[in-house]
């Protein structure tokens, strides 16, 4: 029988030991290296001014870019333009100066226009809701205190007017949000996107090495090609079940469309082929060892996956993880699935994902397995 201190010491238990720490010093440490980004990483997002006050708007839009708390502001592109930046996420807001602010303005009531997608991460909407609420707040201060004296100077009015005017005015200016691709603003319909990714891509981690022992224990049976066929078409067919279930599951938790439905389900049915692949070549290709490079990919894209941070924000690491895993892509397309936006752009980056990892698998099967006739086994650390 066998002593517990020597099945403490096997390897087995050693084994467990390493992943144990390896995930807690991961998850930890990622998660705080993602997060410390915010909230002063949002200066990094995009934001779009459009003048349609000609060049009595001028000073208004020269003073709305200096005190916006973003690096990159566009101003010389139509509304038309910026829309559909906006609908493609490439800016996070659109602020228009409509057309008659500053004589509305010295009548004592005029508004900003704050253009908001709402099919987007949970920290891009709150934050642009948050700084249109600011923005308001702060021209009105600064009409309050006299700090845009040369707005009212436009309207050839003297000092006396202007003096006159500015007196007159309080809380001249609201706040007008045009929402796009609205979306009911709870955590659960927000994360919904995310979460759908995170189970798809996780279930798809966890079929990957499964299948992969029982490729190691069937190469002796039927031989290499044989064995991968199999497991290629056990992936293939689970892919077809799996996200039938979270698929439902989500559905009984929040309301989604019959059309929308199907199109999440056949999205998803492509985000499980896709994250098999991918994660199948680092088990093949390091055996039971793959676990920690599969881990470190789970874990990494939780924040790279796009669902609570936008990719501009997120810290050089991420970004380009974001780039060559397939939850990115496949977060932004639920997105676009539930509530609008982009789609085929990140299909088709997940199809290139899908190509290259198939591609990586039969060069790992080509070189890395011996002929059948050597029986060779696997890397150190596989077993069947």
């Amino acid at each position: 029988m066998m002593k517990l201190s020597t099945f403490l010491k096997s390897k087995g238990m050693i084994y467990a030991v390493v992943l144990a720490v390896f995930y807690q010093a991961a998850m930890v440490g990622l998660y705080i290296y993602g997060y410390h980004v915010l909230p002063g990483g949002v200066d990094k997002l995009s934001v779009n001014i459009v003048n349609q006050d000609g060049s009595q708007g001028q000073i208004v839009q020269s003073q709305l870019a200096a005190n916006l708390p973003f690096k990159h502001i566009v101003t010389d592109m139509t509304l038309e333009e910026s829309q559909k930046l906006l609908d493609r996420r490439a800016v996070q807001m659109v602020i228009v100066i409509p057309e008659n602010f500053v004589v509305n303005l010295a009548k004592g009531k005029s508004e900003f226009e704050f253009y908001i997608n709402q099919s987007n991460t949970i920290t891009t909407s709150s934050t642009m809701t948050s700084v249109a609420q600011a923005v308001t707040n702060n021209f009105n201060d600064a009409v309050r205190e006299k700090k845009v004296a040369g707005v009212l100077e436009n309207l050839h009015l003297d000092a006396a007017e202007q003096q006159a005017v500015t007196a007159q005015l309080h809380n001249a200016v609201v706040q007008k949000n045009v929402y796009s691709n609205q979306a009911p603003q709870s955590m659960d319909y927000i994360m919904a996107p995310t979460f759908l990714s995170i189970g798809t891509y996780a279930s798809s981690m966890v079929v990957a090495i499964i299948l992969m022992n029982i490729f190691l224990a069937f190469i002796p049976i039927m031989g290499k090609r044989k064995a991968f066929y199999y497991i290629e078409t056990a992936g293939c067919v689970i892919a077809l079940l799996a996200p039938a279930v979270g698929v439902i599951v989500a559905r009984c938790l929040i309301s989604i469309s019959f059309n929308s439905l199907l199109r999440l389900y056949l999205q998803q049915v492509f985000m499980q082929l896709t994250a098999f692949q991918f994660t199948l070549v680092f088990s093949l290709l390091f055996g039971q060892n793959g676990i920690f490079v599969n881990i470190f990919f789970m874990l990494t894209q939780t924040i790279a996956g796009g669902g609570t941070m936008a990719l501009e924000v997120m810290p050089s690491l991420f970004r380009a993880v974001s780039y060559i895993t397939p939850m990115y892509p496949n977060t932004q397309i639920n997105f676009g699935l539930m509530y609008g936006g982009p789609v085929r752009i990140y299909e088709l980056r997940m199809g290139i994902i899908l190509v290259v990892s198939s591609v990586l698998l039969l060069l790992i099967i080509r070189f890395k397995y011996r002929p059948e006739s050597e029986n060779a086994q696997p890397a150190a650390g596989a077993t069947a």
